[in-house]
């Protein structure tokens, strides 16, 4: 879960250390326990040799009994190597460990027991040549039998103790000082040992960081042609149902010409006018979603987890959604710990799904409580009776441009951007929509938000800001207000124009607010609409901000496509409006219709 979202008593769990080094340690074990054939039989021929020349010059029974002992371990070295369990777990790599260090210690013990059974007393020079023989086997198999420090230095160490300790007490005295030096090779090999095992695990960690950043590398390189791909799509999807509207808006405007031209009946021409407003309806509704999915991947608007009441939440959006089609069923003092905002819109755009996708029945809101090992939670489902998605398309469903039971790609049943969108918020609040559903047995959306704390403050939702329903057109505005339009973009300006003059309205249109500041009568004006992107040193909001001192009563309107909520907060402690590009002629008229006209 999103750490931001975890209520203030939740705690997480820290990461788990020493990752590297236990990745080196696994590594050296492997090293040590790899098959060396080749090596082994030189080693043996060897001892051979070795056998038969102390069975020549003193004991036959002593050379067979070691050169014995030598076949065993190497047939247990070379036919039953040490087995690792994989993946490796700390418990396992120490149980490998000792067993490997076991394994080590047979080998080593079965050349050093030469020390003693092919010790002759009665020969000093048979003493040294046998003393010379071990001391030259562990400088010259020290660093082949074992990479792990603690196996390698026992080695060594049962290797040369049988003949230094044979060789001080039955010794001659050549041989106890060669016993001596003995000694002090075995301590000047465990120093060379643990330095060698020192450069070995740092050449296995530049190796190991070496992979792990090519790993890291390529999967950074299909992770971005993989995203490059659903660019692609999504735009190549966003191009094909923009064209939609844009090509219908064309065609009716080219009807709606002609049948003007030709002085076709009023019923025609409404039947126009209707084609034309469903279109750009729709061309609105689907650049909001992609202006929405935009702000989502952008992280434009911070998260603010705080205590949020769900009950009013839920009845705000069934009342929005109309028909009394939409019920809910939750605790009265239900409240989760999440963003409100987010989960506004996570669950507007589930609700408006269902609804499109159920034709007949309702659609029910619904909490219910949950005890997770995290602490008490909400679950809320989205369920609905409507066509029901196959289990092989439940998770396309979430897909950008991806619509179940709508291959004609009928418009008004939207793009396939509500549960894209949904799949966006709900990776950013740290939370994960199930879906169960049936073909013809309805859907149900489900996710859980953790419980909000004893004692944090509830907030209460506030009602969303909704377009106009077309009552306030029904009220006519005064004649003669005075309306000031700075809008730089031309077509804007003259289809202002147009609509203000329908509405007896006296509109002073101007490009900038350099030359609205120097044109205009100020003390003339009732209202202000004013573009915030405009040419020159002054926006609109400096514009506002100017008009206002000049004239406190002015009604101000800000108007643009990219109103964010810095903006709208703006707004609303200068007592402005702010208006989102495209604007709604109802919502044009209701801010009007606050306008105070002169006298």
């Amino acid at each position: 879960m999103n750490p931001i979202l975890v209520p203030p008593t939740a705690s997480a769990a820290p990461p788990a250390a020493g990752s590297d080094r236990f990745a080196i340690e696994c590594e050296v074990l492997r090293l040590s326990v790899r098959p060396i054939g080749p090596v082994l039989l030189v080693q043996y021929l060897l001892n051979c040799g070795v056998a038969a020349l102390f069975a020549w010059q003193y004991s036959l029974a002593r050379a067979l009994a070691w050169i014995g002992l030598i076949t065993m371990v190497t047939a247990l070295r070379g036919f039953f190597p040490q087995r690792l369990p994989e993946p490796f777990i700390p418990l396992t790599l120490r149980a490998a460990q000792r067993l490997h260090t076991l394994r080590t210690g047979i080998w080593e013990l079965a050349h050093g027991l030469a020390g003693v059974l092919l010790f002759n007393p009665a020969r000093a020079d048979q003493q040294l040549l046998l003393g010379l023989i071990l001391m030259g086997m562990t400088l010259s198999s020290a660093f082949s039998v074992s990479f792990y420090t603690p196996a390698t230095q026992l080695a060594i160490t049962l290797l040369l103790a049988p003949v230094i300790v044979t060789g001080l007490w039955m010794g001659s005295p050549e041989m106890m000082a060669v016993a001596v030096i003995g000694i002090g090779l075995t301590a000047m090999m465990w120093k060379l040992v643990a330095e060698r095992s020192r450069q070995l695990e740092e050449n296995i960690g530049l190796r190991l960081n070496e992979r792990t950043l090519r790993e890291q590398a390529l999967a950074g390189l299909r992770a971005s042609e993989q995203a490059q791909a659903e660019r692609l799509r999504f735009f190549s999807a966003a191009n094909h149902d923009l064209r939609q509207p844009v090509m219908a808006i064309g065609l009716q405007a080219e009807v709606l010409r002609q049948q003007l031209e030709s002085g076709a009946d009023m019923p025609a021409v409404q039947h126009t006018v209707a084609s034309l407003a469903r279109a750009q309806q729709a061309l609105e509704g689907l650049t909001n979603q992609l202006l929405e999915i935009g702000r989502i991947e952008a992280a434009v608007d911070p998260l603010r987890p705080e205590a949020v009441a769900l009950a009013p939440l839920l009845q705000e959006l069934a009342r929005q959604a109309g028909n009394g089609r939409v019920g809910v069923r939750c605790p009265a003092g239900a409240a989760a710990w999440t963003d409100t905002v987010s989960l506004r819109r996570v669950l507007a755009n589930l609700v408006d799904n269902a609804v499109k996708f159920t034709p007949r029945g309702r659609v029910l809101l619904a909490v219910r409580a949950r005890r997770r090992e995290a602490g008490p939670a909400w679950r809320i489902e989205v369920r609905d009776s409507g066509i029901g998605i196959p289990a092989d398309a439940q998770e396309r469903v979430f897909n950008d441009f991806e619509q179940i039971g709508n291959v004609e790609r009928n418009l008004q049943r939207g793009h396939g951007l509500g549960l894209a969108i949904v799949r966006r918020l709900a990776a950013q609040l740290g939370i994960e929509v199930a879906l169960r559903s049936a073909p013809g047995r309805g859907s149900v959306f489900s996710f859980e938000l953790p419980a909000a704390p004893d004692g944090a403050a509830v907030t209460r939702a506030l009602p969303s800001p909704q377009a106009g329903n077309g009552a306030a057109a029904h009220n006519t505005l005064p004649p003669g207000l005075a309306v000031l339009v700075v809008e730089d973009n031309a077509v804007v300006a003259d289809s202002l124009l147009a609509l203000l003059r329908q509405w007896g309205v006296a509109p002073r249109v101007y490009a900038s607010a350099a030359e609205a500041l120097a044109l205009a009568d100020l003390r003339a004006l009732d209202a202000a609409l004013c573009d915030i992107r405009l040419p020159g040193t002054l926006d609109g909001i400096a514009l506002a901000e100017r008009l206002q001192r000049q004239k406190p009563s002015l009604t101000i309107a800000l108007i643009s496509a990219d109103i964010n909520e810095a903006t709208q907060r703006l707004a609303l402690q200068r007592g402005w409006h702010a208006l989102r590009k495209p604007v709604q002629p109802d919502e044009l008229h209701g801010v009007l219709l606050k306008a105070q006209p002169r006298g």
